[in-house]
């Protein structure tokens, strides 16, 4: 059981390291910028959609946090306590698709 656990997180790894590599901006991987394949414009877009998303996906996660924290949630039968990690993926991508709209008007 241990080694496919082992070959699930390898096999991911691998996927999310391809994925990485071909889809983001030169500037978030180290690279030569001359290998992106994003304008100046575009990396500065995707870049700033990416941190505002996250930041704000770590003021819910504490937000959440309080909640439970002071007891002001309820998380006995709450989709949160048995699936918090679809919850938080609904929030973040609700959020890349938020600040997607907002930042490609600010840079348009």
């Amino acid at each position: 059981m241990n080694i496919m656990l082992f070959i699930g997180v390898l096999l991911f790894s691998c996927f999310w390291t391809c994925i990485t590599n071909k889809f983001l901006p030169a500037e978030t991987l180290d690279k030569n910028k001359s290998q992106s394949r994003y304008d100046e414009r575009q990396s500065k877009m995707f870049i700033e959609i990416l941190a505002k998303s996250f930041i704000w996906l770590i003021y819910s996660l504490l937000f959440l946090l309080l909640l439970r924290v002071f007891g002001w949630f309820d998380a006995e039968g709450a989709l949160t306590s048995t699936y918090p990690e679809i919850i938080f993926i609904l929030i973040g991508l609700f959020l890349l698709v938020f600040n997607y709209f907002t930042t490609k008007k600010k840079y348009t």
